[in-house]
């Protein structure tokens, strides 16, 4: 805001003679002007341009203020788009503090010469903050608590019995799965505290990988951490990647929860158990299109929340099934060639190991399993540069 000077008190300034020689209205007029201090459009910290939140990632412009921060008359603190400008011969940051590309902390190669930190495409944009500058505004209220939309941290996981959960067994890790724990959460509709089944087919009480999921991510950030981690899953043994296409019986169940959270969350990823009930339950003829399947399945589920570069972390065949379900039995023999395809079919996806696995039964994980599993979610996140929570 401008701060005016009263119209009397400019008629009434006067400056000293130079020799005989007193300076004129006209003069005195623009000598007042160049006094003026202008403080620009935008207070600091407000969400315009700048702020703390991207397009994906971290915005343009670091935490700057709308249009400008704070100006201290012709040398001070400017907060224009971006970085820090000082008057006439201070500290200058090019385009703005940290910067993003489409998303993650991972330098692109250091600080860069138009400001800031730069980061390389496929972090953040895939599960870090969303918006277009500034902390967002936008979030969610959980158990009477405002959650920023950048500390609401969403995990879509969906799949076949294993993601359902069979498991019941170590019963040392029983607290690990079915008690709950302040910042951990699950979203059906309504905010609740998490505890397994996080992905529940009716009539299932045990366990799949849901909690071991958001365990493994609260792990990965400091203990001081305010980042709430949230559920959205859904489970159902035998279902194929036929059953959740979009036009099949169970998108619209777990993308009607994520649908209900969209633009007031950060969703961190898309975490995927599907493929051998493809070849277990499939016409022979409609199981080489597992692939392109799954790709459709991503695909439109970037699209409905409009994260065209939301991370899948998907299961690779289960290594240690046995009997039919065996990597080298009918099922395995057929899915694995199939399930190898996707990286290279799908951008950031990763196939999940399953090498070691414990197992429930002879195609399910035990709570070990699940475990270890999520573990090696959360790890593969962290070296792709997707999990950029602290």
């Amino acid at each position: 805001m401008i701060d005016p000077v009263a119209p009397q008190q400019a008629f009434n300034w006067r400056l000293a003679h130079v020799g005989d020689i007193r300076l004129g209205l006209a003069t005195i007029l623009v000598l007042a002007a160049c006094g003026l201090q202008a403080h620009p459009t935008g207070g600091v910290q407000s969400g315009g341009l700048g702020g703390r939140a991207g397009s994906s990632g971290h915005a343009t412009g670091g935490q700057t203020a709308a249009s400008g921060g704070q100006t201290t008359g012709s040398g001070g603190q400017t907060t224009g788009s971006g970085g820090q400008t000082t008057g006439s011969g201070g500290q200058t940051t090019g385009s703005g503090g940290r910067t993003a590309g489409s998303g993650g902390q991972t330098s692109a190669g250091g600080a860069s010469g138009t400001g800031g930190k730069s980061t390389a495409t496929g972090g953040a944009s895939a599960g870090g903050s969303s918006g277009s500058g500034g902390a967002s505004g936008a979030g969610v209220t959980i158990n009477g608590k405002f959650v920023p939309k950048e500390k609401a941290v969403v995990f879509i996981h969906f799949g076949h019995s294993n993601m359902r959960g069979a498991a019941t067994t170590p019963t040392s890790l029983t607290s690990y799965f079915f008690n709950t724990e302040d910042g951990l959460w699950s979203y059906k509709g309504s905010f609740t505290l998490a505890q397994e089944p996080t992905a529940p087919q009716a009539g299932y009480t045990s366990a799949g990988p849901g909690m071991a999921i958001l365990h493994s991510a609260r792990g990965a950030v400091a203990t001081t951490s305010d980042v709430q981690f949230i559920s959205v899953g859904y489970g159902q043994g035998s279902a194929t990647t036929v059953d959740y296409q979009k036009s099949g019986s169970y998108y619209p169940i777990f993308m009607g929860w994520a649908g209900q959270l969209k633009g007031n969350v950060t969703f961190g990823a898309i975490v995927i158990m599907l493929g051998v009930t493809d070849g277990e339950h499939l016409a022979s003829n409609l199981v080489p299109g597992f692939p392109s399947r799954v790709e459709q399945l991503v695909s439109d589920i970037r699209s409905d929340l409009g994260e065209p570069n939301l991370p899948v972390l998907f299961c690779n065949y289960e290594q240690n099934a046995t009997g039919q379900y065996a990597i080298t039995g009918a099922y395995g023999t057929v899915m694995v060639p199939l399930i190898k395809q996707l990286p290279g079919l799908i951008a950031n996806l990763v196939l999940v190991p399953t090498d070691g696995i414990e197992m429930q039964d002879n195609h399910h994980f035990d709570l070990q399993g699940h475990k270890d599993w999520a573990g090696r979610v959360i790890s593969l996140m962290q070296s792709n540069n997707w999990f950029p929570w602290k």
